[in-house]
């Protein structure tokens, strides 16, 4: 029985991931998944100066870099997005990131000066990408690509591929949060992926995904803060204007096949706000999304309701 089924749990990618995988060369299945997000994790690391995100953003305002053909695909992928949210998605973001972090360690807010010269290093054009040679060129010193709002999705697709073909009969994967399923539960009955309550510590969901074959991502600004001058600033930075993005929203649940569309679709309905998140979603075509307001309140589309098991009282409409 230890190869029908295995269950896991690694620190790759920055985040813990869990996999359970059903079949009946689970074991080497785990294995070659493991070796997929080691491989992944060596493409797409912020951190790791021999990645190709760190070779890239190495050369920046100097020279164009040569890519793999799967690397060239995740950055076409983020332009994709970015292009479909109106730039609320945004690979470009580091250096704001950065300028954030290194001023509320002083508990210092940056000034409109350093947003503004920062911000000309995070515009989306300064990424250049050729496909007819695989090459990209960053067109400034100092611009950053930073695959964080778009890698692990990337990577549940990979492993959710791998565990098809090699014939796992059901399997789910969770990168932070970043989650994925094939097939339905050993028992027969479909996944359950339960979504966290933004105001309520880890672990208390206020709805449950039932689903099968899906990927589940949310965004929210409770997930990542920092505190300056006694005031909270959320983690997800809005480009165009510098700052932790002023939305109405405490979190986005994307509900898609793919979860690279998931994952960059969650953070940019959440930037742009209830109206044209829903409308991005909507033009998206994935399967559809969960808003949870600030003021309490849950706005889901469509295509999601046959999924959603509501566990707390909530005031609830279809949009």
């Amino acid at each position: 029985m230890s190869d029908i089924v295995r269950e896991a749990q690694d620190f790759l990618m920055n985040t813990n991931v869990e996999q359970k995988i059903y079949g009946d060369n689970s074991s080497a299945i785990y294995n070659t998944t493991l070796n997929e997000l080691h491989r992944l994790e060596n493409m797409m690391s912020f951190y790791r100066e021999t990645s190709e995100v760190s070779l890239l953003n190495q050369q920046s305002g100097k020279k164009t870099i040569k890519l793999s053909k799967e690397m060239m695909l995740v950055l076409q992928q983020s332009n994709y997005y970015s292009l479909l949210s109106e730039s609320a998605f945004n690979i470009m973001l580091s250096p704001l990131i950065q300028l954030w972090k290194k001023l509320g360690k002083k508990n210092e807010l940056p000034s409109d000066k350093d947003i503004e010269n920062t911000l000309k290093l995070c515009r989306n054009n300064n990424l250049m990408l050729d496909a007819s040679d695989d090459t990209a060129y960053l067109a400034l010193e100092g611009c950053m690509v930073d695959l964080g709002g778009i890698g692990k999705g990337f990577a549940a697709d990979v492993c959710c591929n791998v565990y098809k073909d090699m014939g796992a009969t059901s399997a789910f994967i969770n990168l932070g949060g970043n989650v994925k399923a094939i097939g339905n539960r050993a028992d027969g009955n479909q996944w359950t992926i339960g979504i966290q309550h933004p105001d309520k510590p880890r672990g208390n969901c206020y709805c449950a995904m039932i689903c099968s074959d899906l990927s589940v991502v949310t965004s929210g600004g409770y997930e990542r803060y920092q505190e300056i001058n006694g005031v909270k600033y959320h983690h997800i930075l809005d480009g165009g204007t510098g700052y932790p993005s002023k939305t109405d929203l405490k979190s986005v649940t994307v509900v898609s096949q793919s979860s690279i569309q998931a994952d960059a679709l969650s953070t940019a309905a959440f930037v742009m706000g209830l109206k044209k998140g829903i409308d991005l979603v909507y033009m998206s075509k994935c399967v559809g999304a969960i808003f949870f307001t600030l003021s309490n309140e849950i706005y889901m589309t469509k295509g999601v309701k046959q999924h959603i098991k509501l566990l707390e009282r909530l005031t609830c409409y279809e949009v």
